[in-house]
């Protein structure tokens, strides 16, 4: 019997520094690389992943939402935040705290926020984003010019920074690499746009790239970029293997417990969707919907046991899954099994999980809920 439930996410730290400091070396001087740990750090933990990579020593982190932000401050990480997502009413105290970095490309929510902090007579850094070509959050690139000066130019308001979001960097084709320099001549053109758009023009931090756009591309000009998904040790595109070397961060492991037989024509789990033909060994695994393994893994998912895959059978409950193991020697209750990660020579990787699903490895990562306790591996810095 297992002391307790043995569903769990390992997080392995010094794989996660191993991949911030790949990163930094290919971005090269003077980029800075910023970690983007939205979405509790890709479902990682954002507090242990930031408090990880603070010491080793980043520009600061960049997030989702103003919450996200002060989750962070509240568990003491004092780096600057940068918040990508949109700013609400309700966010605008914590702004005027300090510490944390909002993104604009609106001008209500400039006006805004430069009201509120005018009136508490306070100073706060701003960023601004522009639309190059993603089409959806940033002020379009047509307006951004006249934009910029006016959000350098409103009270309460120190402009610290310009940024754009690529849209197919993570593609090797003809054409999306056409596409993305068009986005980096755009976003070129408009930073570098006469006659200066405030008096910290020289200081602005430029920031362009993402994880592909930091491997693939050199932005000149920028002093910034934003690690996402390659931080966490997935390629965002198979043609990157051979330029970056990744580790993965995460593992999801549970194990047996409990093993029963199956005799011709009994079925098991909902819907009877799976009846054996012979008898054979069926393992019981406490993961399940509700910890974030989809529920579309039923009868075509793979797990590994004693360093061998094992299918799915069977729909995948609420709360449990079953597996066949019949021709896995050995094979027995207390057993670990590996969901994602790696047990002997055979691995399983987000992306592979991504392609049985038709999905990416992002939605992997961030599917494991509360539920899946995350163990921290490899603290000390090294």
């Amino acid at each position: 019997m297992f002391k307790k439930r043995p569903t769990r996410a390992e997080i392995d730290l010094a794989a996660l520094r191993h991949n911030y400091r790949a990163l930094q070396a290919c971005a090269g001087n003077p980029v800075a690389v910023m970690p983007v740990i939205k979405a509790d750090a890709y479902g990682h933990g954002a507090i242990p992943v930031a408090e990880c990579l603070a010491a080793v020593g980043v520009p600061g982190f960049a997030v989702a939402t103003v919450t996200e932000a002060q989750s962070l401050q509240d568990a003491g990480i004092n780096e600057d935040i940068l918040v990508l997502g949109a700013l609400y009413e309700d966010d605008l105290p914590a702004i005027v705290a300090g510490g944390i970095i909002p993104v604009l490309w609106d001008e209500q929510s400039a006006r805004r926020l430069s009201d509120f902090v005018g009136e508490r007579g306070r100073i706060v850094p701003v960023q601004v984003k522009i639309d190059t070509g993603m089409g959806r959050a940033g002020v379009p690139a047509t307006t951004a010019t006249d934009f910029i000066a006016t959000v350098a130019k409103l009270p309460g308001l120190q402009l610290t920074g310009l940024l754009s979001h690529l849209a197919i960097a993570d593609s090797d084709k003809a054409w999306a690499r056409r596409y993305t320099e068009k986005q980096a001549r755009i976003f070129d053109r408009i930073v570098n746009q006469p006659p200066p758009m405030s008096d910290q023009e020289e200081s602005l931090t430029l920031h362009l790239a993402n994880s592909a756009g930091i491997v693939r591309y050199d932005f000149s000009g920028c002093t910034m970029a934003r690690a996402g998904i390659a931080l966490y040790g997935a390629y965002p595109d198979s043609a990157l293997f051979t330029q970056i070397e990744l580790k993965p961060v995460m593992s999801v492991k549970t194990g047996i417990v409990l093993l029963k037989n199956l005799r011709p024509g009994q079925s098991v789990s909902y819907g009877c969707t799976y009846t054996a033909h012979e008898e054979i060994t069926v393992a019981l695994l406490p993961i399940g919907y509700a910890d974030g393994l989809s529920r579309a893994f039923s009868g075509r998912g793979e797990f590994l046991v004693r360093g061998r895959k094992a299918p799915v059978i069977g729909r995948v409950c609420m709360d449990w899954t079953m597996i066949e193991v019949t021709d896995i020697a050995d094979v027995a209750v207390g057993d670990e099994v590996v969901i994602l990660g790696s047990q002997g020579e055979v691995s399983i990787s987000a992306d592979d999980m991504a392609a049985a699903l038709g999905t990416i490895s992002y939605e992997i990562f961030c599917s494991w809920s509360p539920r899946v306790r995350r163990e921290y591996i490899n603290r000390a810095v090294t």
